[in-house]
């Protein structure tokens, strides 16, 4: 897990979240899983105040959530790790469960690699919009993937003086692989593994191909007010290829403008 935040700012949204799912049982449990139950269980309040939704409950969570993590760092993890404290998080503050889960997401730094490789790219607003919809809503991340892809194929044709037109995404992907030398056609036949670099390349318009196609599934576009859902772990797999993608062909663009060799 990314411990990005100190705990001091991580104990009030814990804080918030024991208040809004634990009972007593639940207490038991982080009890036992932390070697604490005993401190737990003779707390003159804890377990009282929530019984009668007392005023003075917050206090007291804040109490045990600071004893438990005096006794082992790791108990930290074991906290967040409680089934109803992950989901409760996942839902109510999106923008830092990436930080505390972080070893389910998409890693952020690739997705910020795309706005400080962008250059003449205006790749703000889908960038932000990904980050931000990933977790709680999979269906835009989706298509902010897709929608990143095509601001990225067009901006990067129209910057070479290519005719774009009204092309669809996979005619739009085929220019930009001949701009930028990426069609497998283009490989150097005499050249080491040239045969894998191919396969490389042709797998790069099945990226194209099935992210375009699972966003018309499941993701938003086309005026859909619902589509159909999708975990958020593979809308993870579709938002890692895409944003993947487009940080390549971004580089690759930036270093043929810089002089590079129009070769593979």
């Amino acid at each position: 897990m990314l411990r990005k935040r100190q705990k001091s700012q991580i104990v009030p949204l814990l804080k918030r979240a024991i208040e809004a799912t634990f009972n007593s049982e639940d207490w038991k449990e982080i009890g036992y899983a932390t070697d604490t139950i005993e401190w737990i269980q003779q707390h003159p309040r804890l377990l009282r105040s929530l019984a009668w939704g007392d005023d003075d409950y917050g206090g007291h969570v804040y109490d045990a959530i600071g004893y438990i993590l005096q006794q082992d760092d790791g108990n930290l993890e074991k906290i967040l790790k409680h089934e109803g404290i992950e989901e409760w998080i996942k839902r109510n503050d999106p923008k830092i469960y990436p930080e505390l889960y972080g070893e389910n997401l998409v890693p952020t730094d690739i997705i910020t690699d795309i706005a400080q490789t962008s250059q003449e790219i205006d790749v703000d607003e889908h960038v932000n919009r990904i980050r931000d919809s990933l977790v709680k809503d999979p269906a835009l991340a989706i298509g902010s993937t897709k929608e990143l892809l095509e601001s990225v194929f067009k901006s990067v044709l129209h910057i070479d003086g290519t005719t774009i037109g009204q092309d669809d995404m996979p005619k739009l992907w085929k220019k930009v692989q001949i701009a930028l030398v990426l069609d497998p056609s283009q490989v150097d036949s005499t050249a080491p593994g040239a045969d894998s670099f191919r396969r490389l390349l042709g797998s790069m318009t099945q990226i194209v191909v099935s992210i375009t196609e699972l966003r018309n599934l499941y993701g938003t576009g086309h005026g859909k007010s619902k589509a159909t859902k999708l975990d958020m772990e593979s809308a993870q797999l579709v938002v890692a290829a895409g944003t993947v993608l487009a940080s390549y062909i971004m580089r690759r663009h930036n270093q043929i403008k810089s002089g590079a060799p129009r070769t593979w």
